[in-house]
């Protein structure tokens, strides 16, 4: 029958499902291809489907309305899986957040359908905590890696804060230190730096060494420039490295139990995926049946094993 694949080709295009999918979404995508790998024999349930596709058909405005929803929702069931296997990263927070803002509007949209099996559909739970959670927690444009830093929102936990804070006071501390030192010490070509191999620095020409103060200890010595460390600008850099790996391992922490708690609406969220497939599916028919001018078949009985196509 060439349902979901040509027999010649062994190639998607050209079967039936090629010609029906227009869903928007991985849901109703896989939805979709389980309705024609499995389809309905029951002459009642086969009509409230048509039903719904039915009034889809009729009403381009609530067509228009899902798809503009649909377009942007990503594949909440994937994503589920992948925070209840402790595999989801900050990435995947922000899209499962973005997806779910959409399902207040959708059940808006479906609640004003006058068939009974799309109001039942939507039969969702309020997913706003999840929204809230993961809006106040997770950065609005975060990295793809979690063990980098830069996962957290400033204001969630008020320890990440406090250190971030002083670490920041820290680095503006030695990022000052060169234009004082110069004023100071009176070496205008006086600079500091950094090495991940030997930290922080005060680098001072050969030329200019007879100015160097007493509290300076030498840490390297090159062609052209001698290297230096104060006791203070040492104390200021352990203070920093030391703070910005704790500032990443507070973060990767704080992000695991926020993804430990997201686990917990795990079957709300696989509900919400069940229901945006099938309304994604049924939309597809519809908007296919537009596109094609199909009719509404009339399934009566399969009581006496016939089939009439006029």
């Amino acid at each position: 029958l060439e349902l979901i694949k040509t027999i010649k080709e062994r190639s998607y295009e050209g079967s039936l499902l090629s010609i029906i999918d227009g869903t928007y979404t991985p849901m109703g995508a896989r939805m979709l291809r389980s309705w024609l790998l499995f389809p309905l024999r029951d002459a009642l349930k086969i009509n409230m489907r048509l039903d719904c596709v039915n009034e889809f058909f009729e009403n381009v405005i609530i067509r228009q309305e899902l798809s503009s929803c649909l377009k942007v929702i990503s594949d909440i069931e994937r994503l589920t899986g992948k925070i209840a296997c402790l595999s989801a990263n900050a990435r995947d927070l922000s899209s499962l957040k973005e997806s779910i803002s959409y399902l207040p509007k959708i059940k808006n949209i479906i609640n004003g359908c006058s068939s009974l099996m799309l109001k039942n559909l939507v039969n969702l739970k309020d997913l706003t905590p999840l929204f809230d959670l993961i809006s106040n927690a997770i950065c609005d444009d975060p990295p793809f890696s979690i063990r980098e830093g830069g996962l957290i929102k400033q204001g969630f936990s008020p320890e990440l804060d406090d250190l971030r804070e002083t670490s920041k006071k820290s680095k503006e501390w030695i990022s000052n230190l060169e234009a004082q030192e110069k004023i100071r010490t009176g070496i205008k070509s006086l600079k500091v730096g950094f090495t991940k191999v030997f930290g922080y620095f005060i680098e001072v020409s050969t030329t200019n060494l007879k100015y160097v103060p007493q509290e300076y200890i030498r840490k390297q010595t090159l062609v052209n420039c001698e290297r230096y460390i104060t006791p203070e600008l040492k104390e200021k850099e352990s203070f920093v490295l030391n703070a910005d790996d704790r500032i990443v391992e507070m973060e990767y922490d704080i992000f695991c139990e926020v993804r430990n708690q997201i686990s917990k609406f795990t079957l709300d969220l696989q509900n919400a995926a069940l229901c945006i497939g099938e309304i994604d599916s049924l939309l597809a028919l519809a908007q296919t049946a537009v596109s094609n001018n199909y009719a509404r078949p009339k399934v009566s009985s399969f009581d006496d094993n016939r089939l009439i196509i006029k």
